[in-house]
């Protein structure tokens, strides 16, 4: 009988510190992957598809793309690097002012995208850091 009581109060212990455990940004962060993922692929603009979304530890979430109409041998690194600068500078504008990332922005969440052509070769790539998308 001790031995019951015992194990009891071990598994109500055991029950309550692992309800009382905080969920983490990265707990958080996977959640809203899952539901991202749940409406993708999404066709967003001409040509470019959101594939998926995920958490990454150490809070950070990536965004996965493919430029449907693009192979990457035939763009110059010159015009990789103008889709990059342009694409980071429309993420930048969206991440400062949308209410819809507004726990990503406060939890200091770094963004990670990456693009890939339509033969899913990697072609484009960058980060948004909290400190860029806190700065001025």
């Amino acid at each position: 009988m001790k031995n019951v009581i015992s194990l009891s109060v071990l598994c109500l212990t055991l029950a309550l510190t692992s309800c009382s455990k905080e969920k983490t940004v990265d707990d958080d962060l996977k959640e809203v992957a899952a539901n991202i993922n749940k409406t993708t692929p999404q066709n967003l603009a001409d040509g470019v598809r959101l594939d998926s979304v995920s958490a990454q530890p150490g809070k950070i979430f990536k965004y996965n793309y493919t430029l449907t109409d693009d192979e990457k041998e035939s763009v110059t690194p010159e015009q990789i690097e103008t889709f990059k600068t342009s694409a980071k500078e429309g993420a930048l504008r969206v991440i400062k002012t949308s209410p819809d990332i507004k726990e990503f922005r406060d939890n200091d969440v770094t963004m990670v995208y990456t693009y890939y052509d339509k033969n899913g070769k990697p072609t484009a790539d960058f980060k948004i850091t909290p400190a860029e998308y806190k700065s001025k």
